[in-house]
């Protein structure tokens, strides 16, 4: 079978609540405003966390759940949850309530992260390569300038191995 969605051959199979859940953990990460002072940047999510998220909205949604109970959830352990603790799940990692139950929800929302992903690894490049310009006494303009030329080279490189890719390959006759 063809894939015609971007990304899509490289999506895992998720197959189960515990595989879709475990896949939130491992590509969704704190916000700044929810990490501690101590806390790492780029760490993932505790099962507790996930519960305080949940449980703090408790009082609006009727809906409280332990990071015992997630815990079960993640290692497939507990498989059928109640529908409003699955709302809750999705409310708490920001995705559509569709992502466990449905697979083109899935598949959706795991190429949406995916996305955001690469974005925020390209920014964070943008930030080195601006601060390494700065370092070398160029002018903002100048900085401006040489980010635009990489990010120009980039949708070269990028457009060409993608046309490289439809390209059948030549074979002798």
């Amino acid at each position: 079978m063809v894939s015609d969605g971007p990304g899509e051959h490289d999506l895992p199979p998720l197959d189960t609540l515990a595989a879709r859940l475990e896949y939130l953990f491992d590509h969704i990460r704190p916000t700044p405003e929810e990490l501690g002072d101590g806390d790492e940047p780029g760490r993932r999510y505790t099962n507790k966390e996930i519960a305080d998220k949940i449980n703090t909205l408790s009082a609006q949604t009727g809906v409280s759940i332990s990071a015992a109970y997630i815990g079960e959830l993640r290692r497939g352990v507990a498989s059928d949850p109640r529908t409003s603790h699955v709302r809750a799940l999705a409310r708490a990692f920001d995705v559509n309530t569709g992502y466990f139950v449905e697979d083109d929800a899935a598949s959706r929302v795991m190429e949406q992260i995916a996305i955001l992903s690469e974005l925020r690894r390209i920014d964070v490049k943008q930030v080195a390569l601006r601060q390494v310009l700065a370092d070398t006494g160029l002018s903002a303009t100048d900085t401006l300038l040489v980010e635009q030329m990489v990010l120009r080279l980039r949708e070269a490189t990028e457009s060409t191995a993608r046309a490289e890719a439809r390209t059948p390959p030549r074979g002798l006759i």
